[in-house]
């Protein structure tokens, strides 16, 4: 088969490679879509390494997929053949003691795309309870964003959005973008925080109340104080939640400057191996802020797949690009450009 495999940054290749086959407790799937992440960026452009043993290639990049089961291993009795599924390719051992404490999200030791070969190819294996059966509604492309969506869930669900809540969300990205829609379905008021036009409008689009580009003075939508335009459209005082759903360090530690009394601050973005915050250790004690953060996607595929069904998430309005998968390394590279056109990009294999 066909299949995308990262070599080294810079270095993807489409080659034939031997298709997998089904070991004990797996499935085969045929992917229909697989979608392109920011952390594919980045070990792309070698921003981050691998999780290989290693941190480095050859592996199939891809952890954000959808298809069809055409395989069933040994003793597996929960999916049957035709099965349309979106995966969790998050698949680590449930009997490790963080498993069982309630944190599979901690074992990375097996993840499709990052660890082991994902779903750039025609076919992947996958651990049967990591395939979650979808719906005729759902399409493969809005299968694929599940991944994605699952992380975004959990981001919201840690910085505990209440109803009346100002939340400001930085980063107007695929997944911020989706944050935008599901604060709106807690009740909150958004401030999408960004610093391109475009990204910021579809966030406008989709239901924030408020954008701000904090980079460019030629912007309309340009915001020089931060802290004092939240204060301005929020009755004097400053955010109650905030999400980092960007690696950009700027903002990473403009968040603790625009959140107030009891606020929550979530950190989610995947930043490199030597970035920190600067934490305001006071202002943050005498505020009794509550900082935390959000790693992957622990017990949400259920809730996620369900609002998905639901219908309650635009996912037309971010999924800009869908391409075939000879076209791996050109839609990188085309999200790496920052063109004003691209929001997600998903490759049909």
């Amino acid at each position: 088969m066909k299949a995308a495999v990262f070599y080294e940054p810079y270095d993807l290749r489409i080659e034939e490679v031997p298709e997998p086959t089904a070991g004990p407790g797996e499935v085969i799937i045929e992917v229909g879509a697989c979608g392109i992440c920011g952390s594919d960026l980045e070990y792309y452009t070698g921003g981050s390494p691998l999780g290989t043993p290693t941190g480095k290639g050859p592996l199939i990049l891809g952890h954000e997929l959808a298809g069809t089961v055409v395989e069933l291993g040994a003793g597996v009795t929960t999916l049957r053949l035709g099965d349309r599924v979106a995966v969790n390719p998050v698949q680590g051992d449930p009997g490790t003691d963080v498993a069982r404490a309630g944190h599979p999200n901690f074992d990375t030791s097996n993840v499709l795309g990052t660890s082991v070969n994902g779903g750039l190819a025609r076919f992947v294996a996958s651990r049967a309870d990591g395939a979650h059966r979808i719906s005729e509604s759902i399409s493969f492309e809005q299968g694929a964003f599940a991944e994605m969506l699952a992380s975004s869930v959990h981001a919201v669900n840690l910085a505990d959005i209440g109803f009346g809540d100002f939340v400001v969300i930085y980063g107007p990205g695929p997944v911020g973008l989706a944050q935008v829609q599901l604060a709106k379905l807690r009740g909150a008021t958004v401030l999408l925080v960004g610093t391109r036009d475009y990204r910021l409008e579809v966030g406008a689009k989709t239901g924030a109340d408020h954008v701000a580009n904090v980079a460019d003075p030629a912007s309309p939508h340009y915001v020089s104080d931060l802290p004092d335009f939240i204060r301005t459209v929020n009755r004097g005082r400053l955010a109650d939640r905030a999400i980092l759903a960007t690696t950009d360090l700027s903002a990473a530690n403009n968040a603790l400057a625009v959140t107030g009394e009891g606020s929550v601050v979530v950190y989610m973005g995947l930043s490199g191996p030597d970035d920190n915050v600067s934490l305001p250790l006071l202002g943050s004690l005498v505020q009794a802020k509550t900082i935390r953060f959000s790693w992957l996607y622990p017990h949400e595929w259920p809730r996620t797949l369900s609002i998905l069904e639901g219908g309650a998430i635009d996912t037309s309005s971010i999924i800009s690009h869908s391409l075939p998968l000879a076209d791996a390394a050109a839609a990188l590279t085309l999200i790496q450009s920052r063109d004003d056109s691209v929001l997600k990009v998903v490759l049909t294999p």
